[in-house]
């Protein structure tokens, strides 16, 4: 079974119509699952049903807190994780869970807006931004040769992923509103040694917004890539590049304290030990640059844990 998770708030009748797409593109048994974030234009109401099930915010928590808890709700062994203004072409979603399973990997369909002129996006590649300290990725544009290719960024939802890699790959739990959602998972996959793919063909349209139905704060994606970088790296790297060279020029005085909260560090704690590449592949394997010059010493981690996870890796070959 696929588990869908919706993540909504005050989708006006979209949100119907892509819960009307989900269930007419799919043919395997299906677990729709709709987080309302807070809505307060009762669009949510409007997909409850035998065939749905929704989960309500009283007041909006956001994107990373909303798909954590349809996730952990799930029954699928597939789940998928979407907006609530997307369509899906037919066996889209399918195809992407049996690859998924196959590979213990996070697949990713093509992606589109919903003008059917605009440029297919094939995947995207990781990239970070020193100045803004913001963690983020470039489409490709390009069709890929193979009908199964390995990307290095998730920009968008619509991808999907084994249940069981959920534990290690959920959204870091103090992550506000939106911003950086994506990148966290991806970045969390880099150094797990998780596989993302693109799956060439399958097709997910996108509603891409020119403006937000909601409060956005430049503090919170601030904080959102703090609390990302806080997690996935170890604490030489955070407190000698990330602390003094990046946030502490971004963030107010409360949120840098913030940062070292007890619940935050025993995150970071818990996912060092689950790491199986050390930091400086970000900078090296990731970004294809040197790391940053404060961190070149012999004292710098040259390798991680021998962590696995508990699930049997699939090959590295892509299909042809």
């Amino acid at each position: 079974m696929i588990s869908v998770i919706i993540t909504a708030h005050n989708e006006g009748d979209e949100l119907r119509r892509t819960v009307e797409s989900v269930q007419t593109s799919t043919r395997e048994p299906l677990e729709t699952i709709v987080v309302d974030d807070g809505s307060t234009d009762g669009s949510c109401g409007q997909v409850d049903g035998p065939a749905v099930r929704v989960l309500s915010h009283k007041q909006r928590c956001g994107v990373a807190a909303s798909r954590n808890r349809g996730a952990r709700s799930a029954n699928g062994a597939v789940v998928a994780f979407i907006d609530g203004h997307q369509r899906f072409s037919a066996g889209c979603l399918d195809r992407c869970a049996r690859v998924a399973l196959t590979r213990n990997a996070i697949v990713w369909p093509d992606v589109r807006g919903f003008d059917e002129a605009t440029r297919v996006i094939h995947g995207a590649d990781f990239r970070f931004t020193p100045e803004t300290g913001r963690f983020t990725a470039a489409y490709l544009h390009a069709r890929p040769f193979a009908c199964v290719s390995r990307i290095t960024a998730l920009r968008a939802p619509g991808y999907v992923m084994p249940r069981t890699l959920f534990q290690y790959l959920q959204w870091p739990a103090f992550l506000r509103g939106w911003g950086a959602s994506e990148a966290s998972v991806s970045l969390k996959a880099f150094f797990l040694g998780v596989p993302m793919l693109h799956v060439c063909g399958p097709m997910t349209s996108h509603l891409f917004r020119k403006s937000f139905p909601y409060r956005v704060s430049n503090e919170d994606v601030d904080w959102n890539h703090a609390v990302i970088a806080r997690v996935c790296f170890d604490e030489r790297t955070w407190s000698e590049y990330w602390l003094p060279s990046v946030f502490s020029v971004n963030l107010s005085a409360s949120n840098l304290r913030a940062l070292d909260d007890p619940s935050i560090r025993e995150e970071q704690r818990e996912f060092e030990r689950r790491k199986v590449r050390p930091d400086r592949d970000f900078w090296r394997r990731l970004l294809k640059t040197p790391e940053p010059p404060c961190l070149r010493t012999a004292s710098f981690r040259s390798a991680a844990r021998p962590f696995r996870l508990p699930l049997n890796r699939q090959s590295r070959k892509v299909d042809s």
